[in-house]
């Protein structure tokens, strides 16, 4: 009896992290570059359900609910938006943009940048976008086109954008702003094979229709792990109240 009430109480859990998950995908279906999450279930241990008489006879197993093992993140590509500003950069292929931020490089696949006044290539937030030989300096005035990667002003080529990849994404951990940083288990760091399309920017890759569809199905799990705990609580009631009087 108790024991259902524990199982039904995790799974009611586990609903309310699958719903955050869910809804911070959601809040984030316009922002640029923006890689959905997905929650990982794991089953708890099998209870053996056993027959006492004369001797001890085991007749099957009972689950005791489901957790969050983990969450990870779908790299697949959103599809791209035509912006003709110079500083949208998307990434056709694999790969992310290195940046320099104040607690090391991170990477992202939100290619909105901007100039700032001392004309480097930043993010939004003020952060320095990196290219394979440091900083990326644009000269006042310039027109700006990206050839293979490489930022060409007024026909002189300045530098290549950083672009990398790495040998396990699911090692990336996701931090704020749509930037990940480099786990335990991301592996080697290499030059990526993707080609930087300008004027473009890379929508999030979250569909709306999926994702409230998983969470009406989310709330109705919630509903019924809900009705179970009610039903549990109704009959220790009774046998506190009414079976314990006889």
């Amino acid at each position: 009896m108790i024991r259902g009430l524990y199982t039904s109480a995790a799974g009611m859990e586990n609903a309310l992290l699958k719903n955050n998950t869910i809804s911070n995908n959601l809040a984030n279906i316009n922002t640029p570059g923006y890689k959905k999450q997905i929650t990982i279930e794991k089953s708890f241990s099998n209870k053996l359900l056993n027959k006492i008489y004369n001797n001890v006879t085991t007749i099957g197993k009972v689950g005791t609910g489901v957790g969050i093992d983990r969450i990870a993140n779908d790299f697949n590509t959103g599809s791209f938006k035509e912006t003709a500003n110079t500083f949208d950069w998307a990434i056709k292929g694999e790969g992310f943009f290195a940046i320099q931020t104040p607690q090391g490089i991170r990477y992202t696949r939100n290619g909105n940048f901007t100039i700032n006044n001392q004309g480097q290539v930043v993010t939004q937030n003020g952060h320095l976008v990196m290219g394979e030989g440091g900083i990326l300096q644009i000269p006042n005035g310039g027109k700006v086109n990206i050839d293979d990667n490489n930022i060409v002003v007024d026909g002189k080529a300045l530098g290549r954008v950083q672009i990398v990849s790495f040998a396990n994404k699911s090692g990336l951990i996701k931090e704020g702003d749509t930037l990940f940083r480099r786990g335990p288990e991301v592996g080697g760091t290499f030059r990526a094979t993707g080609e930087i399309v300008q004027g473009f920017l890379e929508e999030s890759n979250v569909s709306a229709v999926q994702e409230m569809i998983k969470m009406i199905d989310n709330s109705r799990v919630y509903e019924a792990d809900q009705k179970v705990i009610q039903a549990h609580n109704d009959t220790l009631g009774k046998a506190v109240n009414e079976v314990g009087k006889v």
